[in-house]
């Protein structure tokens, strides 16, 4: 499998997170308001009619078109807590399957990945906050740490190969 593959969802991965938390908050919000009807006035929808429309006669009583509306809004509600997790299931599997590949890596290892990818540190800095955190007899250079990230990224190609080859366009 290609290394570019790895490292594009390395670098991605951050952001696939937050996506998948933010909505997951929303999500949670959502689901509160439902189970506690009560603790809300109204959800802003928009228009209560369609633009260019005329203006009919309001048909019922306040009350009525307060229980319709708010009916109406816990329907909208459930309906976009289904759209959004729908939205970040394919984020979650993915970010999943990096984390357990992730798991496969050495402290070391994994530092250096996470630096250069999650954090977009230069390899200078990668340098010496490695050697401050270990603290080895054996001082690693950047060419060292290279050559650990290297193999760090076939390792976790190996193992993720099955999960992104799935995805592969094939000519």
């Amino acid at each position: 499998m290609n290394i570019k593959i790895v490292e594009n969802a390395l670098r991605d991965y951050k952001r696939k997170k937050s996506v998948i938390e933010t909505t997951l908050a929303r999500i949670k919000n959502y689901k509160d308001t439902i189970n506690d009807p009560e603790s809300f006035t109204h959800i802003f929808l928009g228009s209560p009619r369609e633009p260019g429309m005329p203006r009919g006669t309001t048909v019922g009583s306040s009350v009525e078109i307060a229980i319709e509306d708010k009916e109406k809004s816990i329907e909208l509600l459930r309906e976009w807590i289904k759209d959004d997790q729908s939205r970040i299931y394919p984020y979650q599997i993915e970010i999943e399957q990096i984390d357990g590949a992730m798991a496969a890596l050495t402290k070391q290892e994994r530092f250096i990945i996470e630096c250069k990818y999650f954090e977009n540190m230069f390899w200078r800095d990668i340098e010496i906050n490695l050697n401050d955190k270990f603290r080895q007899q054996n001082y690693i250079t950047v060419e060292g740490i290279r050559k650990i990230n290297k193999q760090a990224l076939e390792l976790l190609a190996k193992i993720l190969e099955p999960y992104y080859m799935r995805f592969k366009v094939k000519s």
